[in-house]
């Protein structure tokens, strides 16, 4: 699997009031020490300077959606960390139409952050719609990822596979990044156009899921453990 292209950026926006967030994000805004007072601010920031392209809901829908290359995703789907957010912020993503944002000051930069971290469901798998029990899944999904994913995502899912520096965007940190169980097999199925993500036809449901399986157990959120120079393709 190529490129589950770095989706975060400064588009990653929620709604503008917040009051539709799902409970599970307000409990994970609160445990981030986030204050309603910071949300506030990371929605109007996130307004301003990002929903003309990714949307005001986050989900990719915008004016400009078909111009962008790639094309914003529906980041509903994916939990970031703030530490990935702030990378991209910093850096921009090389290859795509997300530039450097230094338009802001770092306090509101962290606001942004803070704000696109609570975007996501956390897209758990129900144990009736599981095709295997877990250490299952998780055998399988290590097979299909190191058969079809690690030439480019690497052996730990940290975007530094042998040919990942040959693609632009290059593949992004897993530690940083998980996909919903839905936002995988979509990318899966489908490739990410204007990246080197193809779409994985011949792969069935049950390889699908076990691989997403595999590849959330990467994810470590607050730590996004390879270089930022890994993680854009810039040298920090």
């Amino acid at each position: 699997m190529l490129v589950f292209i770095c989706l975060v950026s400064t588009g990653l926006i929620w709604s503008a009031t917040g009051s539709s967030r799902p409970p599970e994000a307000q409990n994970r805004r609160a445990a981030s020490g986030a204050t309603p007072a910071d949300s506030s601010r990371g929605a109007q920031l996130f307004l301003r300077d990002c929903a003309h392209c990714h949307g005001k809901t986050g989900d990719g829908n915008s004016p400009v959606r078909a111009t962008l290359h790639p094309r914003p995703l529906d980041l509903t789907q994916f939990e970031v960390a703030e530490s990935y957010v702030m990378q991209v912020l910093h850096n921009g993503i090389p290859g795509s139409d997300m530039p450097a944002w230094h338009a802001s000051p770092e306090k509101d930069l962290r606001s942004e952050a803070a704000y696109t971290a609570h975007l996501a469901h956390p897209g758990t798998l129900a144990e009736k719609d599981q095709y295997a029990p877990p250490d299952a899944l998780t055998e399988a999904g290590k097979r299909v990822y190191e058969a079809h994913c690690v030439t480019c995502h690497g052996m730990t899912g940290n975007g530094d596979g042998p040919d990942a520096r040959k693609h632009r965007p290059r593949p992004p940190s897993f530690a940083g990044l998980r996909p919903s169980f839905q936002g995988a097999r979509q990318v899966i199925q489908n490739g990410v156009a204007g990246t080197a993500m193809p779409s994985w036809p011949l792969l069935t449901p049950q390889e699908i899921q076990a691989v997403t399986y595999y590849i959330r157990s990467f994810y470590n959120e607050g730590t996004v453990r390879r270089s930022t120079t890994a993680a854009t393709g810039v040298q920090p």
